[in-house]
């Protein structure tokens, strides 16, 4: 059995006893396994509160094919286009962050972000804000994003002269 088949059975075994009523996809893009999930009204019970059941979702289907693949993969499930949604809401937040960096020029904070939505944050502000860079502090739960200005990279140099 290949890694597809392995995915879709196992997302279906989960699916069957998580929801009703569901209609369900795997397909491989760029050596990610994308699971794309339509269901009516049972969206909420396999997304969960801000992702959280989606993410263990995807992460007990890692592990289980892992297990037995003998390989890592990676796996995005997405329900009802909650992926396209949350970067919709995700870039929203970065570029009003990027505009306060930009009017106060002071570095701007977002913490309780998960890893995912980090990178989503930090590819919109490399794709529309040349002047801005973005970089990770902090550890576990309390690591967060900032959001600051490139040149203001280079001041704590010149203020060693």
């Amino acid at each position: 059995m290949d890694k597809q088949e392995i995915i879709k059975t196992q997302a279906t075994e989960l699916l069957k006893k998580m929801i009703d009523s569901y209609e369900m996809e795997v397909v491989e893009q760029e050596g990610i396994y994308n699971i794309n999930v339509k269901t009516e009204d049972e969206a909420p019970a396999v997304i969960g509160r801000h992702g959280e059941t989606i993410r263990a979702m995807q992460k007990i289907l890692e592990v289980i094919l892992y297990k037995q693949t003998g390989e890592n993969c990676d796996i995005l499930v997405n329900v009802n286009d909650y992926r396209e949604k949350q970067k919709e809401r995700l870039n929203h937040i970065t570029a009003e962050a990027a505009a306060k960096v930009q009017a106060t020029q002071a570095p701007s904070y977002l913490r309780g972000f998960s890893s995912y939505e980090r990178r989503i944050m930090h590819e919109y502000i490399t794709g529309n804000y040349s002047e801005l860079t973005t970089y990770s502090v902090g550890e576990g739960r309390d690591r967060r994003l900032v959001i600051d200005r490139k040149s203001a990279q280079a001041k704590p140099e010149e203020a060693e002269e």
